[in-house]
């Protein structure tokens, strides 16, 4: 893995406490959304429901969700950001994790609860199309 210092994801601390509220409400299994963001700043949460057969190891937006999402988001020409939790391990990309990067292109924002109920952390990761990891870092404004 890589640290890239120029990778810098700010999150205004309301929209941070929505996420972390969000990805708490989904423990014991991973919880997940998505941001809308203009630049490096997040200007929109998008809690949604975890759409995955087995929601305790693994997330996934539903079409529905990505869909109206994309609609909002392209409304002000912002990007996306894909946010979940790891319920049981480190905010770390996942093999799935990293596999499901690749072909998405999306920045990801990993909670970990793995210290639950102590308050989750958060990291920002780049993954490219070969898979290689990149970690940014998160500034709350």
């Amino acid at each position: 893995m890589v640290a890239e210092s120029s990778l810098v994801l700010r999150i205004p601390a309301a929209i941070y406490e929505q996420m972390v509220a969000h990805v708490v409400a989904g423990y014991p299994n991973e919880a997940c959304g998505a941001l809308g963001s203009q630049g490096d700043l997040v200007v929109k949460d998008y809690p949604t429901d975890n759409a995955a057969e087995e929601p305790d190891d693994f997330s996934i937006i539903s079409e529905a969700d990505i869909v109206r999402i994309y609609n909002d988001i392209d409304e002000y020409d912002g990007d996306m950001i894909y946010y979940h939790s790891h319920p049981q391990s480190e905010a770390y990309p996942s093999a799935r994790d990293i596999d499901w990067a690749k072909r998405s292109g999306y920045l990801y924002v990993i909670f970990s609860l793995q210290y639950h109920p102590k308050p989750p952390y958060a990291r920002l990761f780049k993954i490219d199309s070969a898979g290689s990891v990149t970690e940014g870092s998160i500034e709350i404004i």
